[in-house]
């Protein structure tokens, strides 16, 4: 069996027709009827490199039960809640939006549980170990935080969470909601499969580097950290959370950090956060709860409080042609 039928035979919801443009190169399958809507779509990428979208809603509790075939799983859970409970290995609890690195093992089933009303909105890429992207292959020495997994202990379901970037999850829904004529749908998937795994192991070996800071210096580090908070727009570490990742004490980093760049690291966080705003609020017509979630920002209540204490103006005022040259500056 090729990697696309593996995936198939380890599925146990219905698969249906495969649509036009997915023809020759992917499958669809759909949960039952009654306990759910929405599909997932699963598209050959390489030999051995698939890429899997998943939009549902469920209308009951629902639960799947997928089969082992020693693949390496990239998850990048945007939207929605998912248990998934391993017959041996540690149950993952998919709550918020995240990235689990995961392998799931021959003889291992895994079920995945989604409660009544509950939805989820998810892309994977999957490949064996054995046979990785050439990607993977070229810098498999630099992935540390993965060896344990690219080296799977036999016989158990194992994953790692890693931080989820903005950069990520933009690629992810480009996929899941992509606008792209059919005739090009191929090609497409391909090119963001290949640009998303390039940004995954860029960030996992970043990472890498992270966990080696004994060898950085102090304006390193910091540079490392000002890096973090200009990408990770996503990223709900606090800001001592993040000094400690670089062995640096709370009070030592704040004066640092305000020191080489003129600004406290809360107040450089919350500058950075909010100018995305402003562009999007400007260059969209994005809906305010979406640019707060856009932004970090888990209500849209705390994003306009924290607009208006920066600028003085609403979000709406500057949507509405208010004095966006103040809220620029």
């Amino acid at each position: 069996m090729n990697a696309l039928e593996q995936i198939a035979w380890a599925k146990e919801f219905e698969e249906v027709r495969t649509p036009p443009e997915m023809a020759g190169f992917g499958r669809r399958w759909i949960p039952p009827s009654k306990y759910a809507t929405g599909h997932e779509d699963c598209f050959q990428i390489e030999l051995s490199l698939l890429l899997t979208t998943k939009h549902f809603r469920m209308r009951e509790e629902c639960l799947e039960n997928h089969r082992g075939t020693d693949r390496l799983v990239f998850l990048y859970h945007l939207d929605g809640r998912r248990t998934i409970s391993p017959s041996r290995g540690e149950a993952l609890k998919l709550q918020k939006p995240t990235f689990v690195a995961y392998f799931h093992p021959k003889g291992v089933d895994a079920i995945s549980q989604w409660a009544e009303s509950q939805s989820e909105t998810a892309l994977a890429l999957g490949f064996d170990p054995q046979e990785p992207p050439r990607v993977v292959a070229e810098f498999s020495d630099q992935l540390a935080v993965l060896q344990d997994l690219l080296h799977h202990p036999a016989g158990r379901f194992t994953w790692i969470e890693l931080p989820l970037c903005s950069e990520m999850e933009k690629i992810a829904r480009s996929v899941i909601f992509r606008s792209i004529g059919r005739r090009f749908v191929h090609h497409y998937v391909s090119a963001k499969a290949h640009e998303l795994l390039c940004i995954t192991l860029d960030n996992i070996i970043s990472l890498g580097c992270l966990k080696s800071d004994a060898v950085l210096s102090m304006g390193e580090k910091l540079e490392h950290i000002k890096n973090i908070l200009d990408g990770g727009l996503h990223n709900k570490l606090s800001i001592c959370k993040i000094a400690e990742e670089f062995n640096i004490p709370s009070r030592s980093f704040n004066k640092a950090f305000a020191d080489r760049y003129g600004i406290n690291a809360h107040d450089y966080r919350t500058m950075v956060r909010l100018s995305k705003a402003v562009d999007l609020l400007v260059k969209t017509e994005m809906p305010l709860k979406m640019i707060a979630y856009e932004i970090g920002y888990d209500h849209a209540s705390n994003f306009c409080l924290a607009f208006k204490k920066h600028y003085g103006y609403t979000p709406k005022e500057i949507r509405s042609g208010g004095p966006r040259q103040h809220a620029a500056e």
